[in-house]
């Protein structure tokens, strides 16, 4: 019930940022819930192409450019994921492709929405196209490493050959992310998920290691796991 309550009051909330920003009632896309709206034409449609404009207009009045309001989105598009609302989180990474395109945020978040629903593949084709566009956030970074691996173990008409060039580019994208952020402890928490998934358990120990010097704690459940196929190393 306290978690229904708080999407319910997320939802609301997030209904009337629009209508603070808009002065208008959201108006319901079927296809907001797909990365792109679904790739689908907009400006072809008077409809949506005369929406998509005023909304556009009035962001850039109220935030002071596309950059900036994208970024806004971006940013409450993360927040609506985190509280656990994937309904809002994808409407928002929408407007905020929808005002920057060629930015790589949007991309990660819509991966960011696929992985946690368990959809491997279609994160890892979302997080290429933001790498494609120089993605360099270290968490982003990160995840796009995460996603690899987990893409790689759950496609099983990869190749072993193809599973392995996945693996060593999610090892590439890790390294990017800790020569980064060396001190992150989240970092190497991600890493050793990653290398649990790949059948490393020493290197996934020894992310844990790394994440517990510098005040990361890993969970529970995890490292019950990474017990089960291999003993804690005595250090």
């Amino acid at each position: 019930m306290l978690r229904l309550a708080k999407y319910v009051v997320n939802f609301i909330g997030a209904l009337l940022l629009v209508a603070c920003a808009t002065g208008r009632p959201p108006a319901m896309d079927a296809n907001e819930q797909l990365p792109m709206y679904g790739g689908v034409d907009r400006r072809a449609d008077p409809g949506l192409h005369g929406a998509d404009d005023e909304l556009i207009a009035e962001l850039i009045q109220r935030y002071g450019s596309r950059q900036a309001a994208g970024q806004q989105l971006f940013d409450q598009g993360v927040h609506q994921f985190q509280a656990g609302s994937y309904v809002m989180a994808m409407k928002r990474f929408n407007q905020a492709w929808l005002l920057d395109p060629n930015r790589p945020d949007p991309y990660w978040g819509f991966a960011m929405v696929y992985d946690d629903q368990g959809k491997s593949c279609e994160a890892k084709a979302m997080i290429d196209r933001a790498l494609s566009l120089n993605l360099s956030k270290p968490a982003a970074l990160a995840d796009a490493g995460r996603i690899y691996t987990y893409c790689a173990v759950s496609d099983t008409a990869l190749s072993a050959a193809d599973q392995r060039d996945d693996f060593e580019r999610s090892e590439e994208l890790y390294f990017r992310a800790v020569s980064m952020m060396p001190t992150n402890p989240k970092l190497y928490g991600s890493w050793a998920i990653a290398h649990y998934w790949q059948g490393n358990y020493a290197d996934a120990w020894k992310m844990v290691n790394k994440q517990r010097m510098l005040g990361g704690t890993p969970g529970e459940s995890f490292l019950n796991l990474l017990r089960s196929k291999m003993p804690e190393p005595q250090h």
